[in-house]
């Protein structure tokens, strides 16, 4: 019989066990399946005719365990304080339409060079890329070169003998043949692709600060791509940024609710599909905030958090509802991520502060999603 108030059906030992039971891949599968169809029957946003993909990596803050420390190892140690144990995770993320198209949850030791290849398989010829200056290298310009996957990143300056040299001509921009070093022609190698000198398109940009950074870009029409689009491109990589701070502060990744390297699995990808589920449902919005707000001043967008907040306890009734339930409720979740739009402030300038998250969540105390 059906009751209001919460009853004890299994006990604490016997969810433990049944939850050991299930593979991370299921959120995964789920996960490319929503995906895939997004792309195939919708008419989804894009730059310019190009799918436009930021790839970049970040870390998160493990539980203590002695199993999570042989598979993830100590990133910083110390006589006097708690070992810091992280991951390292890494994203290929679709800054337009807001969907993660591939998340790696790996070692904190691993490089996200080689995490940046393993997204590369779930790109698709004519997609353009984005990175930020610590993925500049030439044999990942030539491997997405071979790929036919278009690219902008943004380059060291210090590391980059023509890039110093555009700031220093005061030129906007320019085109050069980069030669690979010894180490760069072994990596080529050892990725099967051919090592020949690459011709790219360098980009010189002053910032809001005064600080000048140079783009490189295989774009390499001037009259079809005009210097004056890049800032604004590479500005959007901003998204992906932002998509690491949802997960931290809304979603809470971090509040792991086990200490096994099983339950991290789990946690991060179910809220992964959680919130890819949620964007894909919010661009379905999209027509209906342009008519409400086609006489304002300014544009409006749905507010993520709220949409977030109004899927948490909706997600596994969309699975376990008849058909006819399940496309009430998608109607009714439309309306109420509707009712909470938010002014989009164009050029907004906040100067970035660096430090270090000291957020610990205790294990007696988790906060599900």
């Amino acid at each position: 019989m059906h009751s209001e108030l919460p009853e004890n059906k299994v006990s604490k030992g016997a969810f433990s066990q049944a939850r050991q039971k299930l593979k991370h891949e299921a959120f995964i599968e789920l996960d490319k399946l929503q995906i895939d169809y997004f792309y195939d029957t919708t008419d989804y946003k894009k730059w310019n005719g190009f799918r436009l993909i930021a790839i970049d990596g970040s870390t998160s803050r493990l539980p203590n365990s002695e199993a999570i420390i042989k598979e993830y190892g100590v990133a910083d140690i110390s006589e006097t304080s708690t070992p810091v144990i992280l991951s390292r995770l890494s994203q290929a993320y679709d800054i337009l339409n807001h969907l993660t198209i591939d998340a790696q949850f790996s070692s904190y030791h691993n490089n996200e060079h080689e995490m940046a290849i393993d997204h590369l398989s779930f790109l698709k010829r004519g997609d353009m890329c984005l990175f930020d200056r610590n993925y500049g290298s030439f044999w990942l310009f030539a491997l997405l070169n071979s790929k036919g996957i278009h690219f902008c990143a943004r380059l060291k300056t210090g590391s980059w003998k023509v890039a110093k040299q555009l700031v220093e001509s005061g030129n906007r921009e320019m085109t050069a043949k980069i030669y690979p070093s010894k180490a760069s022609a072994k990596r080529c190698k050892a990725l099967g692709i051919e090592c020949k000198v690459q011709r790219l398109r360098f980009i010189c940009i002053e910032l809001v600060s005064g600080e000048k950074e140079v783009l490189v870009t295989s774009l390499m029409d001037e009259q079809e791509f005009m210097y004056d689009e890049f800032a604004d491109l590479y500005h959007l990589r901003w998204f992906v940024e932002e998509s690491y701070k949802r997960m931290k502060s809304r979603l809470e990744i971090e509040n792991y609710s086990g200490k096994n390297p099983l339950a991290l699995l789990q946690d991060f990808y179910a809220k992964l599909f959680s919130c890819n589920l949620t964007s894909i449902l919010m661009s379905e919005t999209d027509l209906q905030v342009e008519k409400i707000t086609k006489n304002r001043k300014y544009n409006y967008q749905l507010n993520f958090t709220q949409a977030l907040n109004r899927m948490k306890n909706s997600i596994v009734l969309l699975f376990i509802r008849s058909e006819q339930k399940i496309k009430k409720y998608i109607t009714h979740l439309k309306i109420l991520f509707i009712s909470n739009l938010e002014l989009i402030r164009p050029y907004r300038y906040v100067e970035r502060t660096f430090r270090k998250s000291k957020r610990i969540y205790p294990a007696p105390y988790k906060n599900s999603f």
